[in-house]
């Protein structure tokens, strides 16, 4: 199924309400191509699916599973992953081949796994993205990347006097427990929110990496 006909789906399939949540959390801010608030304001479903298609022309479906598990719909999420191998050009082994292997890497692989045509996020990338959060390191960690506190006392413990190593562990353990899902394009949605407290500069090594 054709990646518009995907989306158009997608969107009729969500109430009011819901599409007004999924408009919300469409990625914005940062130096990344983000729709401006203006055109969504009052959009339809059919309108909303030309932008995303404009404006990410290659990622606009995976940028609408991740916004669709922050409303959350997953129902709609797995339907339309069923769809998607015909449109990468792969079988559906060779996506649950990569699915495997994205989920089976560890911590300290050096390498970004594909992930259909995104690749996680490296280690490179994550430590540079660390280097840029100070003290705010822990805020984000429980607020927005979902950790527990005491997962994060841990890291604080055991890198003392060391804000960018407990910053970089803590996105470590996020790439681990995201798994397939950790890649750059996802990550920097999340940070991307107006309540993260990053300067939009801090999400450049996170951009224009996405595709392998």
């Amino acid at each position: 199924m054709a990646m518009r006909e995907q989306l158009l789906r997608i969107l009729d399939d969500l109430t009011k309400e819901e599409l007004e949540k999924f408009k919300f959390y469409l990625p914005r801010g940062g130096t990344a191509p983000h729709i401006g608030r203006g055109k969504l304001d009052g959009a339809s479903g059919i309108q909303v699916a030309e932008l995303l298609m404009q404006t990410y022309p290659q990622e606009a479906l995976d940028i609408t599973h991740e916004v669709l598990h922050k409303i959350p719909r997953l129902d709609l999420v797995q339907g339309s992953q069923l769809q998607t191998g015909g449109q990468t050009g792969s079988s559906g082994n060779d996506n649950d081949a990569n699915h495997s292997e994205a989920a089976n890497s560890g911590v300290g692989a050096r390498e970004p796994q594909v992930h259909g045509k995104q690749s996680l996020v490296s280690e490179q990338q994550l430590m540079k993205l660390a280097g840029k959060m100070g003290k705010t390191w822990r805020q984000i960690g429980i607020e927005f990347l979902g950790l527990e506190n005491h997962f994060l006392e841990q890291i604080e413990e055991n890198n003392p006097g060391n804000t960018k190593l407990r910053a970089f562990n803590m996105l470590l353990e996020w790439r681990k427990r995201a798994k397939q899902d950790a890649t750059a394009i996802h990550l920097c949605s999340i940070l991307s929110q107006d309540e993260v407290p990053l300067q939009p500069e801090a999400l450049d090594c996170l951009q224009g990496t996405g595709r392998a």
